[in-house]
């Protein structure tokens, strides 16, 4: 009979937090939902700040429920979005965390340039100088005179923070600290970064490994959940870093596409790449288990989700399905959309903002909603290919397939267009990367599993992966050529 290892993981999500319980049978995973809540930001007095205290709660929350059903847990672990974090004086929170997406870093960089230049920032971390990342919310107290940032003596990015409210120990797990622009690329703390900007170089804790065991739930913590001592690990604590963990890759010279609403496309690389180019061409170097990759972000499945929300109605519903379907049979039409383009992050009418650049760029208009579809589709797909050469191009080696994970495998055109356009095969499986992932590096972490090929051969067996080869190639290739023009000019 095959062990049976349960693992419980934590995934706070933009829009939800979720605790699952993934089960590790043998050498194939399962998993099951058993709680979710939302994860709003709340406004205090024009600040917006994550909801820590019920987040924390819902966690507990997990716990419980695990131990109502007399589960007995292996581990828990905690992923969630990069570069938020907490201070904390003499181990209390100084204030609830600070949301990314809080006004306090817009035209950071103005104040910050004179300090130490993105180029250089980049240099030292290899992690791409956005103005939300830690280090911009950190210089914006300094900027604003800020008591906290006198007052702190412990940084901990929002993981990290779980971890030490569940175990007491302070410790900053480097996938997550990668995302600061305050870790070097050597994997340590950047004293050049930290005493340009005059931040307390004392408050930074150890940095460590994801797969690292902290210990067990504070005593407290055991007794009111009824769970136990369960151990707490800090996994992958950035959920890209998390998710690429367990892309279910085989061999060596692959790139992996995570598609949903937002697309990150990557590759693992031996060391970071920090050259001029790489951050002009807008990739950054991130950290996962056992080492580097480089990956950069491309507006993905946005685009068709906002064309829905328009179209869909009671009386006429257009559906993901529909959608789809229409686009497939819309071939007349052979205008694409630069997908790259700024005006389509956050437009009033997706379909209007489409239609005018298309027409713009002098690429017609399509007579119907499948041909728009299927143009956004098509274009998604050349963008995909198009950064596929530019990792090529900063690497100096050519991938032999392509990995794509995520909600998008389900839109089955997409990956086929994707195929097409890269030249390549394309594998498609694992929607549920992230939490999987999550339970995956903790069984690494306590050494259930031995290494990082025995978790993808353990995704290989338990999921199903389809298998997109590309056609038609005479076709694209000039559809490629068309859209690296419209990407350019």
């Amino acid at each position: 009979m095959a062990e049976v290892n349960h693992f419980l993981a934590i995934d706070l999500g933009a829009e939800s937090g979720r605790g699952i319980i993934a089960t590790l049978e043998g050498d194939k995973i399962s998993m099951e939902e058993i709680r979710r809540w939302p994860n709003k930001p709340v406004t205090i007095d024009n600040t917006l700040h994550w909801n820590f205290p019920y987040l924390l709660n819902e966690i507990l929350q997990s716990l419980r429920i695990c131990a109502e059903r007399g589960v007995k847990l292996e581990s828990v672990g905690v992923d969630t979005w990069g570069v938020d974090f907490g201070l904390l004086c003499k181990d209390e929170l100084l204030g609830n965390p600070v949301h990314y997406r809080d006004k306090r870093t817009n035209n950071i960089h103005e104040y910050s340039d004179p300090i130490m230049s993105r180029d250089g920032i980049f240099a030292e971390t290899g992690y791409e100088p956005w103005a939300i990342s830690s280090l911009f919310q950190l210089v914006s107290l300094k900027r604003d005179n800020s008591p906290l940032i006198d007052k702190a003596d412990t940084f901990l990015n929002m993981p990290d923070l779980f971890n030490f409210f569940l175990t007491g120990r302070k410790a900053s797990e480097k996938s997550i600290a990668n995302t600061t622009n305050l870790m070097t690329t050597d994997g340590q703390w950047s004293k050049e970064i930290i005493s340009r900007f005059g931040l307390p170089d004392g408050m930074f804790s150890e940095l460590i490994e994801p797969g690292t065991v902290l210990g067990a739930l504070r005593p407290e913590l055991a007794e009111s959940t009824g769970i136990g001592d369960v151990p707490v690990v800090a996994v992958c604590g950035h959920d890209t870093s998390v998710a690429l963990a367990a892309v279910p890759a085989e061999g060596d010279y692959w790139a992996f596409l995570s598609c949903g609403t937002w697309s990150i496309l990557g590759c693992l690389v031996d060391a970071p790449v920090v050259t001029p180019e790489c951050l002009q061409q807008g990739y950054t170097n991130e950290y996962t288990l056992g080492g580097w990759y480089l990956a950069r972000n491309i507006l993905g499945l946005w685009l068709v989700q906002e064309l829905r929300r328009k179209w869909d109605t009671s009386e006429d519903p257009w559906d993901y399905v529909r959608m789809t379907a229409e686009a497939a049979q819309a071939t007349r039409f052979e205008g694409l959309v630069n997908v790259a383009d700024d005006k389509l992050l956050a437009p009033s009418d997706m379909e209007q903002t489409l239609q005018k650049n298309l027409k713009a760029n002098k690429e017609g208009e399509p007579k119907t909603r499948g041909e728009l579809v299927r143009c956004v589709l098509e274009s998604l797909a050349l963008e995909y290919a198009y950064g596929m050469d530019i990792i090529s191009k900063l690497t100096g080696k050519r991938r032999e397939a392509l990995y794509l994970v995520g909600g998008g495998i389900a839109n089955q055109l997409l990956c086929q267009f994707t195929a097409n356009a890269c030249g390549m095969d394309v594998f498609a499986g694992a929607d549920q990367c992230t939490a999987l992932g999550n339970a995956l590096c903790q069984a690494r972490g306590l050494g259930i599993l031995k290494d990082n090929d025995q978790i993808r051969q353990v995704m290989r067996n338990s999921v199903e992966i389809k298998t997109y080869q590309p056609e038609d190639s005479d076709i694209w290739r000039v559809k490629m050529e068309k859209y690296i023009k419209l990407r350019t000019n």
